[in-house]
């Protein structure tokens, strides 16, 4: 290839072909992290006291999702994955993510198995694991909205 070529490359195209896209998939998330930590923390010491622990993190939910959708419609660009596949892997590398931070910090408060396994299930009352389905296409659909390839 030569160097007309390659100064011809769209930085989206470069990034791609250096494998960035992950570590700014990781780095994202890092970001999403903090955010919903935060929110877990508010959720913590005013929602919960006033409607209930369950109801509490049955409502954190969309909120953390809002927080997921905003970080991804603001790093749409910045990831430099282009693709529907890429952007379908940066949300399952988000999701994975994150399960496994609210499964680990979950056990870090001292939770026990039925607790956490209880967030994750319907059943019990708990949405955290429908709420893993979006993250996966959050990266895609922000990018659509935003215009990114």
């Amino acid at each position: 290839m030569d160097a007309a070529t390659r100064r011809g490359r769209s930085a989206d195209e470069r990034a791609a072909r250096t494998g960035n896209w992950w570590l700014r998939a990781v780095l994202a998330w890092v970001l999403i992290a903090m955010l919903e930590t935060m929110q877990g923390i508010a959720r913590t010491l005013w929602l919960a006291p006033a409607v209930g622990d369950l109801r509490a993190r049955q409502l954190a939910i969309v909120v953390a999702l809002a927080i997921i959708f905003g970080v991804a419609w603001l790093t749409a660009r910045w990831l430099h994955a282009p693709g529907a596949r890429r952007k379908l892997a940066v949300g399952a590398i988000w999701t994975v993510l994150m399960a496994s931070f609210d499964v680990a910090l979950g056990r870090f408060f001292g939770f026990g198995w039925e607790r956490i396994l209880a967030d994750f299930d319907p059943r019990q009352g708990g949405f955290l694991g429908l709420a893993m389905l979006p993250i996966v296409f959050a990266p895609w659909l922000a990018a659509r909205w935003r215009g990114v390839p």
